[in-house]
């Protein structure tokens, strides 16, 4: 005869079986992950008192956010950006002594093999691409001696809010480039003064920002990765410091020290670089790196903010 008097099964003994059924998993650094993600997402579930309809639609966005991720769209990272998440384990991954250039997240559309130049040669290609502007600086360690040999891998968007990898007819090599710095540590290039872009809002994520009213634009800025043997890698932006959506990226990668002023220039500023016509600007953003060695090579999973 079944009895009457067995306890109530509670939501804290769902958790802990979840929890427990994780004990034999042989690889402790799994084990600890999915131990800690089923605490923490049960937690969330009863906090805020989760609803079976709720659950339902979560299902559905994440259903919705597999079937817009292809080749050239990875939805799942959009939420990770959008959430902070992105920026979050990039914190958390490159902690830097102070003085240190900081980092952001590897951002939209990197080309790995950009094309070496010339120091001061510009990466513009096409006509029309934007405002002109003279990139230039030093590369340091962090007692301000200069970096000989150090490569800037740099690309950015046009004043059509698009990267040139958007653009099926756009020249491959436009807006991107390969700089080294001179035995002094300075380099220079030509690029064009960045505009805010959205990030892709017609899908699951472009849903949820609209909903909880939050907008998908991001700042004016530059890309940039900066290597040399014996210094840690980074990976950083540098921000246009009179642009919109500084103080509300919806990806969360605007870090005070990485805004830069970009100085306006007349046509006729006698210290116009080479083939830059009409009205233009200038920017200086010296780089300090941190002593170290990366072993693991910077890769693009799809990124699409």
């Amino acid at each position: 005869m079944a009895t009457t008097d067995a306890r109530k099964t509670t939501p804290a003994d769902i958790t802990s079986a979840a929890v427990a059924s994780f004990d034999g998993c042989a690889n402790p650094r799994l084990r600890e992950l999915m131990q800690s993600l089923v605490r923490h997402l049960h937690a969330f579930a009863g906090e805020v008192s989760l609803t079976e309809e709720e659950w339902r639609e979560m299902i559905a966005v994440l259903t919705a956010t597999g079937e817009i991720t292809d080749a050239r769209r990875q939805e799942f990272i959009l939420w990770s950006d959008a959430l902070g998440l992105s920026m979050l384990v990039d914190a958390l991954a490159h902690e830097l002594p102070p003085g240190a250039t900081e980092s952001t997240v590897l951002g939209p559309f990197y080309v790995p093999g950009s094309p070496q130049r010339e120091y001061g040669e510009s990466m513009v290609l096409e006509p029309g691409a934007g405002v002109p502007a003279l990139v230039y600086g030093r590369v340091l360690d962090g007692s301000g001696t200069p970096i000989p040999g150090a490569e800037l891998d740099v690309w950015q968007n046009g004043a059509d809010m698009l990267y040139a990898v958007q653009r099926p007819e756009a020249e491959e090599d436009h807006l991107r480039g390969r700089y080294l710095t001179r035995d002094d540590g300075t380099y220079a290039f030509v690029a064009v003064r960045p505009v805010p872009y959205p990030i892709p809002d017609d899908g699951p994520v472009g849903r949820m920002l609209a909903a909880t009213g939050r907008h998908p634009w991001r700042p004016a800025h530059i890309h940039m990765i900066v290597r040399a043997p014996g210094y840690k890698t980074v990976t950083t932006h540098i921000f246009d410091s009179t642009s919109k959506y500084l103080d509300s990226d919806t990806v969360f990668a605007v870090k005070p020290s990485l805004v830069r002023n970009f100085v306006e220039r007349s046509a006729d500023d006698p210290e116009r670089a080479a083939g830059v016509e009409g009205e233009w600007v200038s920017l200086q953003n010296d780089i300090v790196l941190a002593p170290g060695e990366d072993r693991v090579a910077v890769v693009d999973p799809g990124r699409t903010a």
